[in-house]
């Protein structure tokens, strides 16, 4: 009876892998594309071709980044990734679960990664959150658990974007290790340009 299981796995993953290839295909062709109608002097046409193969290429990238989010972290399961775009702005949530705790993990890209840095650094010096800062893979996390419930880590991601980990469930030195063993470093390559 595994077989099945194994089989539908196997064509999920070759249905994605296909995708992204497809993805690939289609950008390298809009780029393609907008070079030849400039050689040709048409820049209305160019320009067209050309928007379609930046977004065809930040399309690619936000996949590869959704391919890092783990499927189970420290015994934790994740959920179904809820993936946002709108002006210039990403966010993905995934929510990771155990024995009725639950861990939220959302990523922040585009112009509003930056700001919540800056917001969080901001309320550290004045004092907000828990206000000490870690270094967990190379990066600077920012403890910013209150005592009276949430516990949440910020981590500043060499990318510009920002990730929180964060749990009502779990107090801030419970949920550390989840941080620690979040693929932070591998998230934080895949958002590079």
């Amino acid at each position: 009876m595994k077989q099945p299981a194994i089989l539908i796995s196997s064509v999920v993953l070759l249905t994605s892998a296909q995708a992204i290839a497809q993805s690939a295909e289609e950008a390298a062709t809009a780029c393609s594309e907008a070079a030849r109608l400039i050689a040709e002097d048409d820049l209305s046409g160019a320009l067209d071709e050309a928007k379609w193969c930046v977004e065809s290429l930040q399309q690619l990238r936000q996949n590869a980044t959704l391919t890092v989010f783990p499927d189970a972290v420290e015994g934790y399961t994740g959920g179904e990734i809820d993936n946002q775009s709108a002006m210039g702005m990403t966010i993905i949530q995934r929510t990771y679960s155990s024995d009725g705790k639950h861990v939220s993990v959302s990523l922040t890209t585009g112009m509003a990664g930056g700001g919540l840095a800056a917001l969080a650094q901001l309320g550290m010096g004045m004092g907000g959150g828990g206000g000490k800062k870690i270094r967990v893979q190379k990066r600077t996390v920012l403890d910013m658990s209150d005592a009276g419930g949430e516990s949440q880590y910020m981590v500043q991601l060499k990318s510009g974007g920002m990730l929180t980990i964060s749990s009502n469930d779990l107090q801030a030195d419970q949920l550390l290790p989840f941080v620690r063993n979040f693929p932070i470093a591998e998230l934080d390559e895949a958002l590079q340009p």
